[in-house]
């Protein structure tokens, strides 16, 4: 166990943020006085204080949410892409399959250019919605209760990831502000 406790310490001191340095050598002194029994504990609270310290940045934020909406959006291909080929959608399957490429570069740009990146996405993928549904409905044609049903909830998911995205910023330009 004292191996272990000894591990899980110096993980916590390599976790934690840079400009917090000074507390970390601080703990590293009183981890040698603290009593065996105690030391497991007295660790697992530095993780802890590391883990909050090193995500309560605004690199911290961004880069937490840019990983979930990197994974939500590569779910998504993923998820509507392995349908589309099974052959789920029917004579939308083509159609469904752009969709699920479609979230796979949402993912992408995501990944390269972080919440501006997602937030161009979501924008962008709300207004080719809105392009599609007009066109349809230009058409005269109602279109499918199905299509109506995707159209809906590719706005709610888009809305959401550019709501994340926006809320990310903000709150890394108050911490940065405060900082």
């Amino acid at each position: 166990m004292t191996r272990f406790t000894a591990l899980l310490f110096n993980f916590a001191v390599r976790v934690g943020p840079a400009d917090r340095e000074v507390w970390f050598r601080a703990m590293e002194t009183e981890f040698q006085f603290i009593p065996a029994a105690q030391r497991l504990r007295f660790a697992t609270g530095c993780l802890a204080a590391a883990v909050v310290w090193r995500i309560w940045t605004p690199d911290g934020v961004r880069q937490i949410t840019q990983g979930g909406l990197v994974a939500a959006c590569a779910s998504l291909a993923g998820l509507i892409t392995i349908h589309a080929h099974l052959g789920t959608f029917g004579p939308l399957d083509p159609m469904m399959t752009v969709l699920g490429f479609t979230y796979a570069v949402g993912a992408a740009a995501t990944a390269r250019w972080g919440l501006r990146g997602m937030s161009a996405f979501a924008l962008g993928g709300i207004a080719l919605n809105t392009a599609f549904v007009s066109a349809w409905a230009g058409g005269l044609a109602e279109p499918p209760g199905f299509v109506r049903a995707l159209s809906i909830e590719a706005y709610l998911i888009l809305a959401t990831f550019l709501g994340i995205a926006a809320l990310a910023h903000s709150l890394a330009r108050r911490l940065e502000r405060a900082a």
